[in-house]
């Protein structure tokens, strides 16, 4: 029989192990089917959608309908440590589990993390959603430039907490880098796990402008001038975590995130900028088998999509969005395209796939 895997928080993972992938936090799109289908397919973290954090503590309509999860959705991994250089040794680990807030204050923001915090394994404060309303609401990349602001969220919540619990902040890169690292500084100050970095200012479009690699690359450096590391000796599983260092001058775990497309985008964001870990978006919502080295969208992966999103009561429009981002590849010409957009229900897609002889629905491929 074989043994339980391994269980450790997002920021023990990105520490103690090699390639780890992260999947972004989407509004509308990262919901519990999606998780759970793309953590079949090396994707060792998950995210939920961004989640407001004042009405989440406030409202139990809003927890029941922005959040859910259940014992299916993380995967387990055979993982190779990082610091095992020699013989590869691989480890069985179990994925997990981040749930994204914004906020704009400490309070709002600790009291939905407490509320949430049972059922997952790491709190994200959203430091880069570049929609107006949210800026208008002094949330997302509104606290680029309100570095105390989100030391003290950070140190809220890890009071809060506990001191052990993972917190990770996600941010965009600042057209002045100094203010992107005036804001890692105080946010691993306050005690935050994790620092993602998405390579684009809060101006800059995802379908339009490149992603600045350079400008990741600086923010993680400036993360590991800190000379924190807030991973080890916090929480339980620390004594398992060999060969780290864990005291002053550790690096503290960062992630990439930006224009990765397949897994050789994961490895070269990765290496390039010295990140721990690979956030794809865009990526996956295109192909959830990108970091499991596919091509495009397996067969098997489109009908328990379908499956699992039809059980856990995702809406079929919402389903039908997501089959037209992962078949993109599969449905060349316009007329087909047309036709997919007019199918009424999940189950017609797959029916029109097999007898359009796209694949055999039985045959797992």
């Amino acid at each position: 029989m074989a043994a339980d895997p391994l269980v450790l928080p997002p920021h023990h993972l990105l520490s103690a192990f090699e390639g780890v992938n992260v999947c972004a936090p989407m509004v509308r799109y990262s919901k519990l089917p999606f998780r759970a289908l793309v953590s079949q397919y090396e994707t060792h973290i998950t995210t939920t959608p961004m989640i407001l954090a004042t009405e989440f503590s406030r409202n139990a309509q809003a927890r029941d309908a922005d959040f859910s999860t259940n014992v299916e959705e993380r995967g387990t991994f055979e993982m190779v440590r990082s610091y095992d250089t020699h013989h590869k040794d691989r480890v069985r680990v179990r994925g997990a589990l981040v749930c994204q807030l914004a906020a704009s204050e400490p309070s709002p923001l600790a009291d939905a993390a407490e509320l949430v915090s049972p059922f997952v394994d790491g709190i994200d404060l959203n430091c880069g959603c570049p929609q107006p309303w949210a800026y208008a609401e002094h949330i997302g990349s509104y606290l680029l430039r309100q570095p105390e602001t989100v030391r003290d969220m950070v140190r809220t919540v890890k009071d809060r907490l506990g001191h052990g619990y993972c917190v990770s902040v996600k941010i965009r890169i600042d057209t002045d880098l100094r203010l992107t690292d005036t804001l890692v500084r105080n946010a691993l100050h306050a005690g935050a796990s994790i620092i993602t970095v998405h390579g684009r200012t809060r101006h800059q479009s995802s379908a339009s402008d490149p992603v600045n690699l350079d400008g990741v690359k600086f923010a993680i450096q400036s993360a590991n001038a800190c000379g924190l590391q807030t991973a080890l000796g916090t929480s339980p599983g620390d004594a398992w975590v060999v060969g780290e260092d864990g005291g002053a001058g550790g690096r503290p775990p960062c992630v990439v995130n930006g224009d990765i497309w397949t897994k050789a985008d994961a490895i070269h964001s990765r290496a390039y900028t010295g990140a721990r870990g690979a956030m794809s978006a865009r990526g996956l919502l295109a192909n959830p088998a990108l970091f499991a080295g596919e091509e495009r969208t397996p067969h098997a992966a489109v009908a328990d999509f379908v499956a699992k999103s039809l059980s856990w009561g995702l809406p079929s429009p919402l389903i039908h969005r997501h089959l037209a981002y992962m078949l993109e590849d599969s449905i060349p010409s316009r007329a087909e395209s047309i036709y997919f957009n007019s199918l009424a229900s999940p189950a017609s897609v797959l029916d029109w796939l097999e007898e359009a002889g796209y694949w055999s629905a039985s045959t797992p491929t």
